[in-house]
Parts: structure tokens; sequence; C-alpha cells
């Protein structure tokens, strides 16, 4: 799937609980409340992995990097 359909369906479902009053153990948020993971975009295409490594690696080790190209 594509990423930014993953994100128009993230954002979706983020709505429909919001709307519903879902929250805490049974919203989506609840399965990745303690993950590290970080979604971070807008960057200029000409930017490669060893800049985001550059730029992210001063709040932490970076473990993963998925660049959408």
């Amino acid at each position: 799937m594509n990423v930014l359909t993953q994100v128009a369906n993230t954002r979706k479902l983020s709505q429909l609980e919001a709307a519903r009053g879902i929250e805490g153990d049974a919203s989506w948020h609840a399965r990745y409340s303690h993950s590290a993971y970080i979604f971070a975009g807008g960057f200029p295409q000409s930017l490669t992995e060893g800049d985001l490594l550059a730029v992210f690696a001063q709040y932490g080790e970076i473990v993963d990097v998925h660049l959408v190209r």
C-alpha cells in the first residue's frame, strides 16, 4: 500500500475514533503508546538517509529510516 494512502487511512481512523469518543485501551493508539517511532515529513527530495541520520542522531540512536521517494 502506498505510504500516502496509509497516512490518509490513519487520519480517517483517528477522526472516526474521536467522533465516537473511543479512547484508552480501545483506541489503536494504545497499541503504539510506547513506540519510539515518529513520522517526519516535508523534507526536500534531495535529502539522503545519511542527512536524516546526521540531523536526528542528536536526539538518540536511529534504528530505522524509511525514506519515501
